[in-house]
């Protein structure tokens, strides 16, 4: 070969060199010209987007929402969630951060918490994933050893080229990336970053407008056709998508599946504006590690192995649009709300919770007690104990275990966090890593649906939904004490009189139906147990309900998980279940115990109220009383214990000692209790174990049933003028008019806080009322006590709280005492007639019980 053919094939060689290193470094110069790139507009608005080297693209709707494009379909496909940033990954496999900055990776089933203080996260189709913590620090994901691993380098948002190399941005916009040695800078400033499966670079730059780095020329290539961005993408040939300010999602090149490129001939067919569903604007549902998602659909496609190099998605070059963007349907709200009718076309997934069993509904006895109870459709089973502390049910170890917080009422959201309100009827909920008040919001009963549908009742039986951003509940149509919510966000509930309704137009529709629990599956199942204690499912026909055995059981409220599955609280409080449902519980003790926040909350306070049952002692304003004798000629203590018995202790008619005397309720009599203390018995209380614990000489004692001492207490000096005990059997003392008190599982008593108190009761999950050292009645807030009724000033001379919520003072009127109920519906008092009590206590059914030592040593009790 001459010199001179060498030459000519050098000068080739070069030329053809330098034409593929800009097919590969600059997407612009491989497709029309920037000015005269086309944008297709896409159905939904976002807040994020991303998509990896296999064509997998995720948004992150306004409300948090994540969304799967479907390439076959050509829409978005709903997932569960509720996050900030969203990252695609291998295999369907998408890592994202929600707003509280804790990172989740989705493993097909759940999602699941892997750091905390993330601002952003980036991974490929490689198995490749970093984050950026908020402090700038870089890791990347070790998945061998389940742990990150620090690497050199600051960043506030970061994207993954095809070496699994990051670029990352500072967080003044600063560009940098690295080659797996050293991190080099890269001129220019931007907001967002994304590296296409062509490792063409797209930014969102400082001015809102999308630019592709030019690597030879080492500058930012302006993408003309779009501005006002906020985030970017990268197609799989480089192709820029974006979102604006207004949340538009923009797009140069469509995502399509080889099926949808092929022709008769081979060539591909014009782009259409796709036939797609948009995200819809619905409550967003929080997420938890450990939790149970959305499954994909089957028609998604599955990704290589990790070993096998990412093939890239078929794409298209979009083409102007004759007609504006497709357009849902919409239909204003009550509110104004609008809301996204369904496409057209099949848009059904497989989703197996969804499917009610056609197996015989049998109940296994777990031989653990819960108040109450109400099941995810992840499968996670939640539930209260007497005392309102919140359980969660672990498969894994067969019992309930416990989970902080304390709440009146429970919901699960279809992530397997659970919701709830609090004995003031303040409404919170777990965010997958803390519980959170939400702002301003009161309710008595709460219910979500499967599709994420957050619905409360309040004491006067109106209905609220949870708001798109969480903020607010807005009053919609229906009415009812108690509420469920079917999958389709349709609000069922139980009226005042015990009647069943389903509300999904105005009026709602009334079944023939009375019950006093209401639940409703991911599979539409709806149960109740009826007011005479059976457990029912409403039929096929869906007009009339059939009766579920559960023998040797009856049954008092109901909870649903998958399949219709239903599990049952029997009125001794045991818990049965028809299925375990099987989820991941690896993360539930850790998250357990790093859960933040609490359920004490601030702010309005609201009445939690039950419908009526047969079971349960019926308040009334015009009570009759039945009168029992104590045979004694002084009654010193009168109390009612969390053993639900009555006692009274005081001077006999003879000359002989104190006798301690305690309700036979078959006998209906007082008989003497023969105790071994030989001290008076003062300021005494009973706990549910049946010990009595009384006080003398500034020692607290703990005693057994028959009086021996099992402990004694040393406080701090000063007069103990008053102790009650608690559901959970924390006791509080008064003790110089300050309040102390001993938690179960501790060993001394602590200042509970500054206020003045001269007498505590204890009610329904640790719902503290005291009389201060002025006799004013106060309700305990969660950061101090507060006047009952809100700037009144009522003066008791007794005050009693049952375990249900009941609240009863005796006070002087007129120079004669008077009962009364505190009405929380009402902000008031309701007077009692027929009753001049100095001294009342309250059964756990509500049952009043009074004195009046003053003229007599009988002791009454409300009549049924």
């Amino acid at each position: 070969m001459t010199l001179a053919m060498l030459r000519f094939c050098l000068v080739i060689f070069c030329i053809a060199l330098g034409a593929a290193l800009l097919l590969k470094d600059v997407w612009a110069q491989n497709t029309p010209t920037p000015s005269s790139v086309n944008w297709t507009r896409l159905p939904g608005t976002a807040v994020d987007i991303t998509i990896n080297g296999q064509g997998q693209a995720y948004i992150v709707a306004p409300n948090g929402t994540p969304w799967r494009w479907d390439a076959l379909e050509q829409r978005w496909r709903k997932m569960s969630g509720d996050f900030v940033r969203i990252s695609a990954a291998e295999g369907n496999r998408p890592w994202a951060i929600n707003a509280d900055r804790v990172v989740f990776r989705y493993n097909g089933l759940w999602w699941e918490s892997k750091d905390t203080e993330v601002a952003d996260v980036a991974a490929d189709a490689l198995g490749n994933v970093y984050i950026a913590k908020v402090t700038g620090e870089i890791k990347k994901w070790n998945p061998l050893r389940s742990e990150w691993r620090t690497l050199e380098g600051q960043a506030y948002r970061i994207a993954l080229d095809m070496a699994g190399n990051p670029w990352a941005l500072t967080r003044d916009g600063n560009v940098r990336t690295f080659d797996g040695k050293n991190w080099t800078a890269v001129p220019g400033r931007a907001t967002d970053i994304a590296v296409g499966g062509n490792d063409t670079v797209v930014i969102a730059d400082a001015e809102g407008r999308i630019r592709v780095w030019n690597s030879l020329q080492r500058s930012w290539q302006v993408i003309a056709g779009v501005d006002s961005v906020t985030a970017a993408a990268a197609a799989p040939d480089g192709g820029p998508w974006a979102v604006l300010t207004d949340g538009s999602i923009m797009a140069t090149t469509l995502l399509v599946t080889p099926e949808q490129i092929k022709t008769e001939q081979g060539r591909a067919p014009e782009a259409r504006a796709p036939k797609v569903v948009a995200p819809v604007d619905t409550a967003p549902v929080a997420v938890a590690s450990g939790i149970s998602a959305e499954p994909l659909s089957t028609t998604t496609t599955v990704a290589p192995s990790p070993q096998v190099a990412p093939v890239a998605a078929p794409v298209q070059i979009a083409r102007p649009l004759s007609a504006a963007p497709a357009s849902p349907e919409t239909s204003a709200g009550q509110n104004g709300a609008k809301t996204v009718a369904p496409g057209t076309e099949n848009t059904a997934t497989f989703d197996p919770v969804a499917v009610t069993t056609d197996e015989n509904i049998t109940f296994v006895n777990t031989q653990k007690s819960a108040s109450t109870l109400a099941i995810g459709r992840d499968g996670s089973v939640f539930g209260l104990d007497v005392a309102g502390n919140i359980l969660r049910w672990s498969n894994t170890r067969k019992r309930f275990e416990s989970f902080p917080g304390t709440l009146i009422r429970i919901a699960v959201d279809p992530q397997g966090n659970p919701w709830g309100i609090s004995t003031l009827g303040r409404v919170f909920r777990h965010t997958g890593n803390l519980w959170k008040q939400i702002p301003n919001a009161t309710g008595s009963d709460i219910a979500i649906g499967a599709d994420g549908s957050v619905v409360i009742a309040d004491a006067d039986g109106n209905l609220s939904k949870l708001n798109d951003t969480m903020t607010r509940f807005d009053r919609i149509p229906g009415q009812g004490l108690l509420v469920a919510v079917a999958p389709d966000g349709t609000p069922w509930t139980i009226r005042s009189d015990n009647l069943v309704q389903r509300c999904a137009s105005t009026p709602c529709e009334v079944f023939s139906q009375k019950a006093k629990s209401i639940a409703i599956g991911p599979d539409a199942s709806v149960y109740v147990v009826s007011d005479t204690g059976f457990l029912m499912r409403l039929g096929a026909e869906g007009k009339s309900f059939d009766v579920v055995r559960t023998p040797g059981h009856t049954p008092q409220s109901v909870a649903v998980g998958p399949n219709g599955y239903p599990w049952v609280v029997t009125t001794g409080t045991l818990a049965l279940a028809s299925k375990f449902f099987e989820r991941n519980e690896q993360a539930d003790r850790t998250v357990a115990a790093s859960t933040g926040g609490d359920t004490t909350g601030s702010g309005s306070t609201a009445a939690v109220v039950d419908v009526p049952a047969n079971s349960a002692f019926t308040f009334t304003k015009n009570f009759a009383f039945e009168t029992f004798v104590t045979n004694l000629n002084t009654i010193e203590e009168f109390v009612v214990g969390q053993d639900d018995g009555v006692y009274v202790y005081g001077s006999p008619q003879n000359q002989g000692p104190n006798p301690f005397l305690k309700f036979n309720s078959t006998q209906k009599k007082f008989e003497e209790v023969s105790l071994s203390f030989n001290q008076t018995l003062r300021n005494i209380d009973i706990a549910s174990d049946g010990s009595i614990w009384t006080t003398e000489n500034g020692s607290i004692y703990k005693l057994s049933s028959t009086g021996s001492i099992k402990r004694t207490y040393s406080v701090a000096s000063g007069s103990i003028d008053s102790l009650s005990i608690g559901v959970d059997d924390t006791v509080y003392v008064v003790i110089s008019n300050r309040l102390y008190h001993l938690k179960p599982g501790t060993n001394a008593f602590t200042k509970f806080n500054n206020d003045d108190v001269s007498k505590v009761a204890v009610g329904r999950a640790g719902d503290l009322w005291i009389m201060d050292s002025n006799n004013i009645v106060q309700q305990f807030t969660g950061t101090k006590f507060e006047n009952r009724p809100l700037g009144q000033s009522v003066n008791a001379n007794d005050i009693g709280a049952g375990t249900d919520g009941s609240v009863y003072v005796s006070v002087l009127e007129n120079g004669q005492y008077a009962l009364k109920k505190w009405n929380a519906t009402n902000n008031s008092f309701d007077a009692v007639k027929n009753a001049t009590p100095n001294r009342v206590d309250v059964a756990s059914d509500g049952r009043p019980w009074i004195a009046n030592t003053s003229s007599s040593t009988d002791v009454k009790r409300a009549k049924d």
